[in-house]
């Protein structure tokens, strides 16, 4: 499973409560583009969150609440951006579209095995999603905001 001790990526609630960070938010993942920034820094919340439900062995039920919330949120954050990228004709947005594309398709396919009792959330699964998270915020999402910057 996740990580079970605390670490220094683990912050005190001040509720005896501990969240276990697997992605520290830093400047390093601000590209530039105000409304998108604060979309990523929601997604690395949401995705610390699912790992902190993980890490204390919330139920099933509250874990698959937890998944469902991140993947609805990235789902809209997806077109948001999308919408981004048409509204000032991003040249790059097909294979920016793609990328979108198959993320939702495999996190899709981890849910339904998830929720079926067929897959558990594993570290591997967790650093998948984290692997991916910051790729394309540091990769892809950084090209276009400076794409879009320029049309602004």
């Amino acid at each position: 499973m996740i990580k079970a001790t605390l670490d220094k990526g683990d912050k005190d609630t001040g509720q005896g409560e501990y969240t276990v960070e697997l992605v520290q938010w830093n400047d390093s993942f601000v590209i530039g583009y105000q409304e998108v920034d604060e979309d990523h820094q929601k997604l690395v919340g949401m995705l610390n969150a699912l790992n902190t439900s993980i890490s204390e062995q919330d139920t099933h039920e509250v874990v698959g609440k937890v998944l469902n919330d991140l993947l609805s949120y990235t789902a809209w954050h997806f077109r948001h951006e999308e919408r981004l990228m048409q509204t000032f004709r991003y040249p790059d947005y097909v294979a920016h579209k793609k990328e979108h594309g198959s993320l939702i398709q495999q996190a899709t396919e981890l849910q339904t095995k998830f929720l079926a009792a067929e897959q558990e959330l594993t570290q591997d699964v967790m650093d998948f999603l984290k692997r991916w998270l910051v790729h394309h915020i540091l990769q892809t999402d950084k090209a276009m905001a400076d794409f879009l910057r320029q049309k602004v």
